[in-house]
């Protein structure tokens, strides 16, 4: 089984990469992928609300979409909060992601850690795109105050300090900081698998997520980095990494 932890969709033509449910549910599945955890392509997009009910309905048309919702606090606060509520109440989607890079603003500010607050009330699990693209908004000393902040949230630490090339990644931050803060969850997706690996010999492989960004990145070139990654691993690590963790994490069998 292998469970990718990090894949996007659209209803608009938002990007040139942009795809719709069913392009994105084609591609994993000629990929070999049983489950996807599925959320929006922020480019372009002022309003999440609508993509949120997109991934909600497509997710119960496709069965390998396991979804998550978005929110924007560039859009509002209270907004913010409503479409998190919405996500996590009325869709029962497993957590809600925000994105400091994409958005543009730090994700330990006060309107985010607002937002944040209503996330673990309501058993939510908070991801975070952790990238190079952004350090000042997304780096991992700001994932830590919220982890701190709410520990018995579970955090999803997207790309681990990657996807900002040519930037170099900030993956020695993110592993300091989930080697102190056991509720992170580290997504190995648009990052060199070699800092995937230090990250697994340094925190154990029960802490880190296959996650490949499709459409982004192609799904099938992020499963054959894998395979070279994991290939002097015992078969339990692989499990593990490529969708034990998963379904533990969210809950799943």
């Amino acid at each position: 089984m292998i469970f990718d932890c990090d894949t996007h969709m659209s209803p608009y033509v938002n990007h040139d990469r942009a795809i719709d449910a069913v392009g994105l549910n084609d591609m994993l599945q000629a990929a070999g992928i049983d489950r996807a955890l599925t959320w929006l392509m922020p480019q372009g997009v002022d309003d999440v609300s609508d993509s949120n009910k997109y991934i909600y309905e497509q997710s119960k048309v496709f069965p390998i979409f396991y979804p998550f919702g978005w929110t924007n606090v560039r859009e509002g606060v209270d907004k913010a909060i409503d479409d998190a509520k919405r996500c996590l109440l009325d869709y029962g989607f497993g957590g809600v992601k925000l994105n400091g890079a994409q958005n543009d603003y730090p994700i330990d500010s006060p309107d985010a850690l607002k937002v944040c607050d209503v996330i673990a009330k309501n058993k939510g699990m908070i991801a975070f795109h952790i990238g190079a693209d952004a350090p000042d908004n997304t780096g991992a000393f700001r994932a830590a105050n919220v982890a701190a902040a709410f520990p018995e949230t579970t955090i999803l630490m997207v790309h681990m300090g990657g996807a900002g090339r040519p930037n170099p990644d900030r993956s020695a931050e993110v592993i300091e900081a989930a080697g102190k803060h056991s509720n992170m969850m580290l997504i190995g997706s648009e990052i060199p698998i070699e800092k995937i690996k230090i990250a697994i010999d340094t925190l154990g492989s029960e802490r880190v997520m296959y996650g490949s960004d499709s459409p982004f990145s192609k799904t099938l070139d992020a499963l054959s980095n894998y395979e070279i990654l994991l290939k002097d691993y015992d078969d339990d690590v692989k499990e593990s990494i490529l969708y034990r963790n998963a379904l533990r994490v969210f809950g799943l069998k």
